[in-house]
């Protein structure tokens, strides 16, 4: 992040830093503001940071495909990324906050984990958002509960089925599973019934 002489302040690759991203821009606006001569526009910080403070704690991107998982494995599941191979994971005791966990068979490919002909899994997964997206491919229809109950209406995503809470994927695209109002933390699962060829690419989140 440069200032407004063209200097170099401020550098951050990645996710999070969000709080102190912030107020370097506001420090550098004040900056520039003194010295063009420009009263300072607002009385108060141009974003309030209590309120803006949410958004430091969303959960990141979260890869299912081994290759882009490197060096950033959100992957809780104790039997681990097996590269090109099917793996039985079993149901984990307790679910960490920010890791993804497979429970099922599913197939460790580069780019994504599928179920095999006539298998069925899950996903679960503790999160901090307000939306939660996945990105899939191949025919499933999708159960989702969040804390151990079917999906409200009120934070269902826009690919949910407001009648029966189910998801039905059918084209390799970007499904929205959950959109709130606010950012608050909760337990997601996602029950699948292979329709053929189901798998899972990533989770995002807003």
């Amino acid at each position: 992040m440069a200032d407004h002489e063209g200097y170099v302040r401020y550098d951050r690759i990645g996710e999070g830093g969000y709080q102190e991203t912030e107020r370097v821009i506001q420090k550098l606006l004040a900056e520039r503001a003194a010295a063009l001569g420009m009263q300072d526009a607002a009385a108060e910080p141009l974003v309030d940071i209590d309120e803006f403070q949410h958004t430091a704690f969303r959960t990141p991107e979260l890869y299912f495909g081994y290759y882009f998982a490197q060096n950033r494995n959100n992957l809780g599941s104790s039997e681990g990324f097996n590269p090109g191979r099917t793996v039985e994971y079993e149901r984990p005791d307790s679910v960490e906050h920010n890791k993804f966990y497979m429970v099922g068979t599913w197939t460790n490919g580069r780019d994504g984990m599928s179920l095999p002909g006539g298998e069925d899994g899950s996903v679960l997964l503790r999160y901090s958002a307000k939306e939660v997206n996945i990105v899939t491919a191949g025919a499933g229809v999708i159960r989702v509960l969040v804390d151990g109950a079917p999906i409200s209406p009120d934070i269902a995503g826009h690919d949910v089925d407001p009648d029966t809470g189910l998801i039905t994927t059918d084209e390799p695209r970007l499904y929205n599973v959950v959109s709130a109002e606010s950012s608050s933390t909760h337990e997601i699962e996602l029950q699948i019934d292979n329709g053929g060829g189901f798998e899972i690419f990533t989770f995002t989140f807003g």
